[in-house]
């Protein structure tokens, strides 16, 4: 009966020295074949593998450290201005031209809305602001290629701003085309920069609305659905409005004025004698 037990084990510890000697078999075999693909990759991505060894050069990364410092100067002075470059309505204030969104000239009346569409003029106001150094950038970014020993080919550059939640968009539609080893096309390149301004200009827009049906808009009510939102608004002798939004994480700010439903001065000592 023992020497059945130990022929059993014994023979039980041979198909596993077995299975163990196959399954080593089996891991050199799967070891050889991945060390072959990669072989085989190395040599087919080479140029796009010694372009990471390289720095990790890519043409969205060297636009975007080009583009990016220009956008915020050029976003905060058009803030500070109602999103004009040049206001052509404006109210002074500590020496900066304040754009006039909403205006009335008169006594008692709500105010006509100046610029209905306020996001989409401060794109094309920022547009015009970057276009220079956007199309600077791309010729900067051509030049780099032959540095690097590529032959490159390129047609016309356009660059347009878009501004959506929770960043500001470049976009370049700019055929490019270089080559050394292999062959690489490109037609569309983006940079983007993280901004809230989208919320605020929206904002603007909604009491600029407010305040040509009512005449003074109730900035608390937009306090209760952005968190992160301040209002401030100044009132002048001459019935103007000044608004400050700011988003207080970020710092980003957006101002404008408004004339709307104002009163005469002293308007409200006379009724009261």
């Amino acid at each position: 009966m023992n020497k059945r037990k130990n022929y059993k084990e014994k023979f039980l510890i041979e198909i596993m020295k077995v299975n163990e000697k196959r399954g080593q078999v089996t891991i050199f075999v799967i070891v050889a074949m991945v060390i072959v693909v990669l072989i085989a990759l190395f040599f087919l991505f080479r140029p796009n593998i010694m372009k990471v060894f390289e720095g990790g050069f890519s043409p969205n990364t060297y636009l975007t450290s080009c583009v990016e410092p220009e956008i915020k100067p050029a976003v905060e002075e058009l803030s500070n201005q109602g999103g004009y470059r040049s206001p052509e309505g404006y109210t002074l204030r500590d020496g900066t031209k304040i754009q006039y969104l909403c205006y009335t000239d008169k006594y008692y009346e709500t105010c006509t809305i100046q610029q209905p569409m306020t996001k989409q003029h401060f794109e094309k106001e920022l547009n015009l602001m970057l276009k220079g150094k956007a199309n600077g950038c791309m010729n900067s970014l051509i030049e780099e290629y032959k540095k690097r020993g590529y032959e490159v080919s390129s047609g016309g550059v356009n660059s347009e701003v878009s501004i959506v939640p929770g960043k500001i968009l470049v976009t370049y539609s700019a055929p490019l085309t270089i080559k050394m080893e292999t062959t690489q096309t490109f037609n569309n390149f983006e940079v983007e920069m993280k901004s809230e301004i989208y919320d605020l200009l929206f904002i603007a827009s909604s009491i600029v609305e407010y305040e040509s049906k009512l005449g003074d808009s109730a900035t608390e009510l937009y306090l209760q659905y952005y968190p992160d939102l301040k209002i401030e608004k100044a009132k002048l002798s001459d019935g103007t409005k000044i608004y400050e939004l700011s988003n207080v994480v970020t710092g980003e700010k957006f101002k404008f004025a408004s004339r709307s439903l104002a009163w005469p001065a002293g308007y409200g000592l006379e009724q009261k004698t």
